[in-house]
């Protein structure tokens, strides 16, 4: 990744933490974390990733909540960065601390001398940067 987009995608991250700290008064909306944006290079999308805590549905709810408020989202931040364009935001959980959480769990089990629990669901599929599975050719 070129440096500008890095910089950019870090501004974007951070533009897009603080309002929706301070802009975003919806009621499905939780505790909720921007770790990561990755924009197009053209600049007309850029996927955000969210932390969300609590159950499935709250989370989803959250989800909702941020895509609901996309384009209102895009207007504050057209209005505070100098970029020639800002992109439209897609808003994605982000399931890296679920599986950071569920290997914990696993090799904690194991190394209490016992066999990993049944109950535990399954391992949610890594994700590239550009949406598709980890270790999965994209098609041309």
């Amino acid at each position: 990744m070129p440096p500008r987009m890095a910089r950019v995608d870090e501004l974007l991250r951070e533009e897009i933490s603080a309002h929706i700290a301070k802009s975003i008064s919806d009621p499905r909306l939780g505790f909720v974390t921007v770790t990561s944006v990755l924009t197009s290079p053209d600049l007309h999308h850029a996927r955000v990733y969210v932390s969300a805590i609590g159950s499935e549905e709250q989370r989803l709810a959250s989800l909702a909540a941020l895509r609901s408020s996309a384009s209102h989202l895009r207007s504050l931040i057209g209005k505070e960065l100098r970029i020639r364009r800002v992109p439209d935001l897609h808003f994605e959980l982000d399931s890296t601390s679920d599986r950071g959480a569920r290997i914990q769990q696993i090799l904690g089990s194991i190394a209490q001398g016992g066999v990993p629990p049944a109950d535990l669901a399954p391992l949610p599929e890594p994700t590239q940067p550009d949406g598709t599975a980890r270790g999965r050719k994209r098609s041309a």
